[in-house]
C-alpha cells in the first residue's frame, strides 16, 4: 500500500464482473438511471487491484488518490478467482470502501461467509434494478443490505454458528455451497479426516443424517 492519502470519490462505483455483457448493462443502467458514476469495471481481482493502488489511474498531483465509494464484486469470476478473496483484500488494504457482492449464488453457505467478512451488501443477480439500487442507497447510508430470505431458517443458522469455532463455521458455510470433504480439505490446508468429523459435528448440530439433507434444509 502507497503513503498517500486516499480519498472516496462520492456516487462513483467499481464493478467486478467476468461477464462482460451483465458489467456493461449493469454500468449502462446505474449510469442512465441513478447518481451513480462506474468509474471502472474488471473482469479479475488483479485488474482491480492494480486501479486502486494507482497503477494506470489518474492519482491527483497533491498526492491524493480517489477511491470508488462502492465495489460491486462478483463471487464467482475467471479462472476460478474467487469474489472472497478480493473482499478479504479491500478489507485489510481499503477498509473506506464498501463492498456489495451480486452473485447467481444466494444460498445461505454463501450469505454467512460474506456476513463474517463484514460485507455490507449481498443480493443476486436475479433481483430487480430497483432492488440492487435500493441495496447500493442502503449500503451508502452506512447500513447493511441483504437480500431477504426466511427468518426462521436465519434464527436456526445463527443458533448453531453461535456455538461454532471460527474453523467449524468456515467448514460449515463451506458444505453450504456444497463442497465436498476434499475441496474443504484442499482449501483449507487441513486432513481429509479432519473435515470428515467437522461434518458429522455439523450434521448432528443441524439435525440432519447425509449432507444431502443438510443442503435441501438450507438451501
Amino acid at each position: 500500500m502507497s503513503d498517500n492519502k486516499m480519498n472516496i470519490n462520492q456516487n462513483t462505483l467499481f464493478i467486478v464482473d467476468d461477464h462482460s455483457m451483465l458489467k456493461n448493462g449493469l454500468k449502462n443502467y446505474l449510469e442512465m438511471n441513478t447518481q451513480w458514476k462506474v468509474t471502472g469495471a474488471f473482469s479479475g481481482i488483479a485488474e482491480c487491484l492494480a486501479a486502486l493502488r494507482g497503477a494506470g489511474t489518474g492519482t491527483e498531483p497533491s498526492g491524493e488518490q480517489t477511491l470508488p465509494e462502492i465495489i460491486i464484486v462478483d463471487i464467482q469470476l475467471a479462472d476460478g478467482e474467487s469474489g472472497f478473496s478480493l473482499v478479504k483484500t479491500l478489507k485489510k488494504d481499503f477498509p473506506e470502501i464498501k463492498i456489495v457482492l451480486y452473485s447467481m449464488y444466494d444460498t445461505w453457505g454463501f450469505i454467512l461467509q460474506a456476513k463474517d467478512l463484514g460485507v455490507q451488501g449481498y443480493i443476486s443477480k436475479v433481483a430487480s434494478d430497483e432492488e440492487l439500487v435500493r441495496c447500493l442507497s442502503v449500503v451508502q447510508a452506512g447500513g447493511t443490505y441483504y437480500e431477504k430470505k426466511s427468518e426462521s431458517i436465519q434464527s436456526e443458522l445463527e443458533s448453531i454458528t453461535s456455538v461454532l469455532k471460527k474453523q467449524e463455521k468456515v467448514v460449515f458455510e463451506m458444505a453450504l455451497q456444497g463442497k465436498t470433504n476434499k475441496q474443504i480439505a484442499e482449501e483449507l490446508f487441513i486432513s481429509l479426516h479432519t473435515v470428515e468429523n467437522y461434518i458429522s459435528y455439523l450434521l448432528k448440530l443441524a439435525g440432519c443424517k447425509k449432507r444431502e439433507e443438510l443442503l435441501e434444509k438450507y438451501k
